[in-house]
Parts: structure tokens; sequence; C-alpha cells
């Protein structure tokens, strides 16, 4: 499970660009049989697109992982065979602590990785066994996989081509991370770090890539346009009170009702102090009333950065920004 040496990777690179075409040699038509993959790979500066075949002749990487759903279901560790996602983006010139790496499936789902996950591994880890939260031991790999258990991944599963957490023992991983179909490979410009600190029954830190992947129409993800034609994008704030506002933290109706229509507050504090506070009555449900981290799909300006509560049944004086706390005053 050692993962090979760049010799390879490095001298196919070096043909690919001497005859400067996009795909690296090795199969210029998938193999009677191979499945119909396609990977591309880019930065500002190069783009590279890979067949089956192609990827096939890269360096790979096998190892354990598994995955924990958001309800606490767990998929046990699988062998998995893969790419690194760092050896695929020295393709495009690689990249530095100033980048972050976005990878996009067929459908459109896409999540953002950091530096230092791709790198160091730097993930939340769980016990494959429990579904405790549990440190791991080792080094863990972000592989774009093609095979589970030695075989191809079907394509009308997952495949042929996933995102896995590979350890070097069984490891168990959140499933939101696990991209199905993926398409692309980008690496871009890191955005400043941040995260929002979530205070009730229970507490919880949740970074930028976390809120991104909450955010994402498979998951919670709201937006609204308002009256001057802009679109806010971001999570439901009641999708935020129900991570804490009782001892359910994992069920997809993690929101309690019943502790919103008895009535409870929902305080919102900003960086410098400032804070407001909405009935939970008025957010329950409503997923017009949201904390947006984009507007018309760009990071909010630097006066409302990185969160801002906004919502059509809101005063625009409750319309706060640089939001970095919510506290739920729950019975």
């Amino acid at each position: 499970m050692n993962r090979p040496h760049l010799s390879k990777l490095i001298t196919i690179l070096t043909i690919t660009l001497l005859v400067g075409c996009s795909a690296l040699p090795g199969g210029e038509q998938a193999s009677q049989g191979s499945p119909d993959a396609e990977l591309t790979v880019k930065s500002a500066e190069e783009s590279v697109t890979l067949n089956w075949d192609d990827i096939q002749e890269l360096p790979a990487y096998q190892g354990p992982g598994g995955r924990i759903s958001s309800v606490g279901n767990v998929t046990p560790p699988h062998t998995f065979k893969g790419v690194t996602v760092e050896d695929l983006c020295a393709l495009v010139g690689g990249f530095t602590e100033e980048n972050s790496v976005e990878i996009t499936a067929k459908d459109g789902y896409g999540m953002t990785f950091s530096y230092d996950q791709i790198v160091t591994g730097d993930y939340d880890t769980y016990d494959p066994s429990t579904g405790e939260n549990k440190p791991f031991d080792g080094k863990l790999w972000t592989v774009i996989a093609y095979q589970e258990d030695g075989e191809p991944i079907p394509t009308d599963q997952d495949g042929p081509l996933r995102l896995a957490i590979l350890g070097t023992d069984k490891v168990v991983t959140d499933g939101h991370w696990w991209i199905k179909w993926v398409e692309t490979i980008e690496v871009k410009e890191a955005q400043d770090k941040w995260s929002l600190n979530l205070e009730g029954e229970l507490t919880e830190e949740v970074d930028s890539g976390s809120f991104e992947t909450c955010a994402a129409p498979s998951c919670h993800g709201a937006s609204w346009t308002d009256d001057e034609g802009q679109t806010w994008q971001g999570v439901p704030l009641w999708a935020l009170a129900g991570r804490v506002d009782d001892d359910n933290k994992h069920e997809d109706d993690a929101f309690s009702d019943d502790l919103a229509e008895a009535g409870y507050d929902i305080r919102l504090v900003a960086s410098d102090g400032y804070e407001i506070a909405v009935e939970s009555g008025t957010a329950a449900r409503d997923n017009k009333i949201l904390l947006a981290y984009l507007l018309d799909e760009e990071p909010l300006p630097e006066k409302h950065w990185p969160l801002r509560l906004v919502g059509p049944e809101l005063e625009k004086s409750n319309w706060i920004g640089a939001v970095d706390t919510i506290i739920v005053d729950a019975p």
C-alpha cells in the first residue's frame, strides 16, 4: 500500500507537453470493454483530459477507506485503488498552500478541498465499528478511485471514477467528501479560511468547507433572489439551529418542531460583537431565511464576509453580516 514514486507520472507529463495534446498517451481510444471514463484536470494555466487508459498508466495508490453518512450510518472500509489528487494536480503545475482544489461530479455536485486535506489528510475520522469520532493514527490519501475490491466501480452506481479517502489501515471519514461520478478537478486560488460556531444543547464548529457542503443543493442548500435581483445562496437558519437545538445532531430531521413551537431565540453574533435575535417560530422550516455565503455566485463583500443573514421575512436591520456565532436558546 506504499505510494509509488512520481517518476512515471513526470515522464508521461513530459511526453504530453512535447506532443502538445491534452490527453496522456497510452490509449487514445479506450480498450474494448473499458469503462467510458473521462477526467479533466485544470488550473488557470493548463488543462489535461484523461481517458480510462490514461488513468491506468498513472501511479496508483491502494488502501482501505469507509464513510459515515449525515445520519450516522457507516459504510465499512473497502479496498480502493486510484490516483491521488495530489498527483493529478501535478499534471497542471501542482498546487501550494495558496490553492484549493474543487472536484465536481457529472451531476454538478462539487466540493472544495483545502491544501491540508489533499496533502496531509486533514479530515475528521471515525471508528469503523461504532461510528464514534476517533483520531486516526496514520496518513490519509485523497484519491480518485477507479477500483473497489479489485473490480471497476460500476458506472450505474458510483463510478467509473469516485473520490475516496484512504488510509494505511481501516478508517472512516465523512461521506459528503466521497464524490461520485467525478468529472473535473480544478486547482483554484484558496479562499480565506473561516468557521461558524454553533452553541446550544450541543456545540459545533463548522469550517468553511463543511458549510459549503451543507449549502450544496443535494444537502440543505437554498437560494433566494431579493427585490433588487440579487441571488443569495447558503443554508437555511433553521437547519443550522437544528444541529444544536437538542441532542439529535445526525438525523435528517434534526430540527425540533416541538421546541420551536414552544419558542426560543436564535441569536446571531457578528465578529465585532453586534448581535440580533430571530424567533424560532419565524425561522422554522423557512428556506428563505438563510445564512448566505455567496451573492450572485461570488463570496460576500468584505463588510459582510463570510456570512450574512438575509430573507424576505426579516427587517433589513436584522440582515446581520460578518456572522461567526449562532446561539440557540432552546428550552
